[in-house]
């Protein structure tokens, strides 16, 4: 079994709700699409958004009881507290491998079947993926991300957190529980506990840039990281097999 844990963004803080809710369907119909049904999605959320298509009872939304977010440096807290409430729940159902999504990213639907045949390993990580800005026809390949929706790990039911810490903090690396850390330092983290993850053999994410809403592009210095790394990536057109992979039916 492997949870797809989504936080999603609270309708009062996106710039646009109808865009966060677009992205968020195609984020969800991506996960969905699995090649092996034997997984589950959880999104934790202010506001369940309008879904596009049909789902089973694989997937399940958990509307959290908490403050709305009021100024940027309240978003990751927001977040975080989210990720914990999906932890929680995954505790619940009695862990194993989990991977947190970003609620506008696209992922492959390959992951669940991989990581299904290969219940002796600690996790996953990958250090590749793609970029799509919103409005081009292609993608483009990109390196070494310390962030998003890379890394996939299987918890223990006693690695999850049964209940919310006294005070609501972003996810940081002195926060007890594995998942409730750094994104980008879990790999490193794992592997210093003994539980080192395993390279993930192709290319399961499309991080999609130019939404409007996205987190990581508040930080100045990783966004122009990124636009000169990609500026020299050559151009991928989005042809049949990765629209079949990805579940590409919006453009």
């Amino acid at each position: 079994m492997i949870y797809f844990g989504i936080p999603l963004r609270s309708k009062k803080v996106s710039n646009d709700w109808d865009k966060v809710t677009e992205f968020f369907n195609r984020t969800l119909w991506s996960v969905y699409n699995q090649t092996d049904p034997d997984f589950r999605i959880i999104v934790a959320c202010h506001d369940i958004p309008s879904l596009r298509h049909t789902y089973d009872e694989r997937v399940e939304f958990i509307q959290v009881d908490a403050p709305i977010p009021t100024t940027v440096q309240d978003m990751p807290i927001d977040k975080g507290f989210k990720v914990h409430t999906i932890g929680m729940r995954i505790r619940e159902l009695g862990g194993g491998f989990t991977m947190i999504v970003d609620a506008d990213d696209i992922q492959s639907n390959r992951i669940a079947e991989y990581v299904n045949c290969h219940q002796d390993k600690n996790g996953f990580v990958s250090h590749n993926g793609y970029y799509y800005h919103v409005g081009d026809n292609f993608i483009k390949k990109g390196h070494k991300f310390p962030n998003g929706s890379s890394t996939i790990v299987k918890y223990s039911v006693e690695d999850l957190p049964e209940k919310h810490y006294d005070k609501m903090v972003a996810s940081e690396n002195v926060n007890p529980h594995i998942i409730r850390k750094r994104h980008g330092d879990i790999p490193k983290i794992c592997a210093q506990l003994g539980r080192p993850l395993s390279p993930l053999p192709f290319i399961a994410s499309i991080y999609v840039r130019g939404t409007g809403d996205n987190r990581s592009l508040l930080n100045n210095n990783v966004s122009v990281f990124r636009t000169i790394e990609q500026s020299f990536m050559p151009k991928i057109f989005i042809n049949e097999n990765i629209r079949n992979e990805f579940s590409i039916d919006w453009m």
